[in-house]
């Protein structure tokens, strides 16, 4: 443990903090930890430093050991207590911070001027300043929701962090979203009164809106025996809040379809000058709000509802984080391949080995199509629903796990590993052990069993990612994400042989090389490291013992290239979530290969 680490980190719940001031300093972490690692700058300086200004801040802190960052390009530097010291690369800070222009009077720092400056100093740096202002107005835009989240969740604070919970309550309680984005809540199209409709950190649920068209116009494929049509309208037949007119005029299997769309997307679609002519011409028909409300989950336009055979994957023209959230083509029959490789031998095999590891496909899809061509913004994805019928299931997203308190003072996580070792007789550090050991079990070693053997490689991140807890304890992984897979090249033959004329629809197959380094971020920066951060930042146990755990069982696989460079590479390239939001890239369009920006950091193995 290094000198300026706490082991137990300080609780801020005794500080009375307003909704404003929660909000912003979650902003401040979120934005600032992604500087220090994208840019690795951030000297740290301790209590033996004989400069005057940081004596100062050390005093007002109450902090032993700070980052000092020098913004060169403005002669300005940034003076930020360190409350905790992570291992992974997320810290807390201490409050205030401070800033200081040409050694001058220190002064308090708040989020908006740390993001202006920061932002200011990379467009110096990088000689461009072309998106400065989208960057800052999105950041405002997510902490200003962030303190509407905060104000409205309050009084859920115990039901938020529970040690028992279920799949939807878990999938709405992202009150902070992603710690490592300077964005992490920015939705660019809802309006302020959509949002306690369509969120679902706001408890949100609605009916879908949906529209009627001949099967001439209509692009649709089923892995299952039912075509997306039929079962749509089962759905419906199913829905008790859908009238028996409604169901006899538009629910027979007939020429036609319903297109199940997203009210806020369709409202879109709607002021459309060529949808707006093919409801002129009685091509397509508007039949507006019908039926049920689901319920939105982390990704928000995906729809759930415990008694619906299928979550629905929909359509928003909205840039939520970094992307237009629409369902491309390809992602379509990425679906549909993706539910065939797992009733091939692959599956078999796969399930068959680990039982407790299950990937949730996309069986079906259906869209409109316009001259042949599918229109992205009608397209909804059917997904199978494993917790149909049952939504006391105590399965829940990681992300939600490893989410900080509204109060400071600690996450679900934290509260589940407390109660156990209260329950066990135990230290925290014994529980949190076999708890990320089995964590490992049931996530880690199926995704890489099925990369090393078959080339398939899963973007399993924390919000992808749903594990369902027994008596508190990982008993069963269960992986969503229909645009989440790549095909290794050199392993083409081997899945062609298997599924003739793989990835022709799916456009799936990447260079190695490049999966290497998406699974290195997704899988371990991502999930693992902010998996052991979670447990860090909440005093359970010393991170370097969870990641010596990490490396105990990377050793088995030490053979393959990414796992050889985790366990020999001091730095290794990790997805920087700032710069591609500065240079304003859409990490769903063009080549996978420069959808992003990555940089080097440290590798926390090392």
């Amino acid at each position: 443990m290094t000198p300026y680490t706490i082991a137990k980190p300080i609780s801020v719940l005794a500080q009375h903090r307003t909704d404003k001031e929660i909000a912003e300093q979650a902003t401040i972490h979120s934005f600032l930890n992604c500087y220090l690692r994208e840019t690795n700058t951030g000297e740290i300086i301790t209590t033996a430093t004989k400069d005057a200004d940081i004596l100062e801040v050390f005093q007002n802190t109450n902090t032993k050991s700070l980052f000092c960052c020098q913004l060169t390009h403005q002669n300005i530097r940034l003076l930020i207590g360190i409350r905790y010291y992570s291992q992974t690369g997320r810290h807390l800070f201490t409050f205030p911070l401070y800033y200081q222009v040409d050694q001058g009077n220190l002064l308090e720092l708040d989020y908006l001027t740390l993001a202006t400056l920061i932002t200011k100093e990379l467009a110096l740096t990088g000689g461009s300043n072309s998106h400065q202002d989208e960057l800052i107005l999105r950041v405002i835009q997510s902490c200003n929701h962030v303190e509407n989240f905060v104000r409205q969740r309050q009084q859920d604070v115990e039901k938020l962090y529970t040690f028992n919970s279920n799949f939807i309550a878990s999938e709405q309680a992202l009150v902070f979203g992603h710690h490592l984005h300077p964005t992490p809540k920015s939705r660019q199209g809802f309006a302020d009164h959509e949002l306690s409709i369509y969120s679902p950190e706001l408890k949100g649920s609605f009916p879908l809106h949906y529209f009627r068209v001949h099967q001439s116009m209509v692009l649709e494929g089923s892995q299952l025996s039912q075509t997306a049509t039929t079962l749509i309208k089962s759905e419906l037949l199913a829905d008790e809040n859908v009238d028996y007119q409604f169901k006899n005029t538009y629910c027979d299997e007939d020429d036609y379809a319903l297109l199940p769309i997203h009210p806020w997307q369709a409202n879109y679609l709607l002021q459309q000058p060529q949808i707006q002519q093919l409801i002129k011409q009685e091509i397509l028909q508007d039949l507006g709000l019908v039926g049920r409300a689901y319920q939105p989950t982390s990704s928000i336009r995906t729809v759930y509802h415990p008694d619906a055979a299928f979550m629905l994957k929909l359509s928003l023209n909205i840039k939520i984080t970094n992307s237009v959230r629409t369902n491309l083509y390809k992602e379509l029959e990425r679906s549909l391949e993706v539910h065939q490789i797992l009733t091939s031998e692959i599956g078999q095999r796969l399930y068959q080995r680990f039982p407790d590891f299950q990937i949730i496909t996309d069986p079906a899809y259906i869209t409109l199509k316009i001259d042949g061509v599918a229109v992205d913004g009608f397209s909804t994805i059917l997904r199978e629903n494993p917790f149909l019928n049952n939504p006391l299931t105590d399965a829940t997203c990681v992300v939600a796990l490893c989410q900080d308190s509204i109060l400071g003072n600690g996450s679900r996580l934290a509260r589940i590993i407390e109660e156990l070792a209260q329950q066990e007789n135990r230290s925290t550090e014994a529980v949190s052990l076999d708890w990320c050991n089995r964590y490992l079990q049931i996530y880690l070693e199926p995704i890489l069993w099925l990369y090393f053997t078959y080339g398939i490689g899963l973007e399993a991140h924390q919000q992808n990612s749903v594990v369902q807890l027994k008596d508190g304890y990982p008993e069963r992984f269960f992986y969503r994400d229909n645009q989440g897979y790549y095909y290794r090249r050199s392993c083409h033959q081997l899945l062609d042989h298997i599924l003739p004329g793989i990835s022709q629809k799916s456009e799936t197959i990447c260079d190695d090389e490049v999966i290497d380094e998406r699974l290195t971020y997704y899988l371990f920066f991502n999930n693992l490291f902010g998996l052991i951060n979670a447990f860090g930042v909440a005093g359970l146990i010393d991170e370097k013992l969870l990641l010596g755990e990490l490396r105990n069982i990377l050793g088995k696989y030490s053979e393959h290239s990414l796992v050889n460079n985790l366990l020999s590479q001091s730095q290794l390239l990790c997805k920087a979530n700032l710069l591609t939001r500065f240079h304003n890239l859409d990490e769903l369009v063009g080549p996978v290969s420069t959808q992003s920006v990555y940089v080097a950091v440290d590798n926390p193995l090392m």
